[in-house]
């Protein structure tokens, strides 16, 4: 999210520089395979850019995306998909430079087939990756104040009682239809990480894992994946589904599951 890639949820989690291995996203996700791709985590240049180019080719249709990156440009001036694409990559490896200093990492399966950043977070502290581009960008703005509604509601609570006010965000994940899909690359860039953050075995014992799905059919990915649909919001006509996943965490009492 180490230079020697992995193939289960087992391995380490902390971030190294990867191997050069050529960027590549995949397409859409099979049934559940025998033995999952590569994995390396990292937070280098070479994984920043590898997340930015698979976020701008995949996301560039995205409703959700057109309302953000539109805002950007001046009033009339055309969204082509090559201004898309670039807005989308310069905007990514922006925030990716905040995420990964505040301890986010990227991690990538099957030589970049599927990739994803994880970030980790507190309460009290959402959007620090956003704070100073909301006063210029005001549906963007709208989308954050209503995020920020969901995870009072839905996520804090959570965090509070079972992991000191922690949690674990997939804030970025991408895969890129126009490349030949890796088995299981989309599985091993979420599950393994899914597992270990909800379990005695990440470093600062269990916590939830959150994120927003902008689509129908990212809902269903996450959904199918165990995300759990806790809410959901309306931005300009569309709408995102705020998600958790807890695993094995017994939330009343605030520790594991026996």
């Amino acid at each position: 999210m180490t230079d020697t890639p992995i193939t289960a949820g087992l391995a380490p989690l902390r971030p190294t520089d990867p191997p050069n291995t050529p960027g590549a996203i995949a397409a859409q996700e099979p049934r559940k395979p025998s033995e999952l791709p590569p994995v390396t985590t990292g937070t280098s240049t070479h994984h920043i850019q590898g997340l930015a180019d698979a976020v701008s080719r995949a996301s560039a249709t995205d409703p959700l995306n057109f309302l953000f990156q539109g805002e950007k440009l001046a009033p009339g001036t055309p969204l082509d998909p090559a201004t898309m694409r670039r807005l989308l990559y310069e905007s990514a490896t922006t925030r990716l430079a905040t995420k990964i200093a505040g301890g986010a990492f990227v991690a990538e399966a099957g030589g970049f087939a599927a990739v994803a950043c994880w970030e980790p977070g507190r309460v009290g502290e959402l959007h620090r990756a956003d704070a100073q581009i909301i006063a210029e960008r005001p549906v963007f703005a709208e989308f954050l104040g209503k995020i920020a509604e969901l995870v009072q509601t839905h996520l804090y609570p959570v965090a509070n009682r079972v992991s000191g006010g922690r949690y674990w965000k997939l804030s970025l994940m991408a895969r890129d239809p126009g490349v030949p899909y890796v088995p299981g690359a989309v599985r091993a860039v979420l599950v393994p990480f899914m597992e270990r953050f909800t379990s005695d075995q990440n470093e600062d014992g269990p916590m939830p894992v959150w994120l927003e799905a902008g689509s129908d059919q990212a809902r269903a990915v996450y959904a199918h994946y165990g995300f759990r649909e806790v809410g959901e919001m309306d931005i300009r006509g569309v709408k995102t589904w705020g998600m958790i996943y807890t695993g094995s965490i017994d939330i009343e009492k605030g520790g594991l599951q026996t």
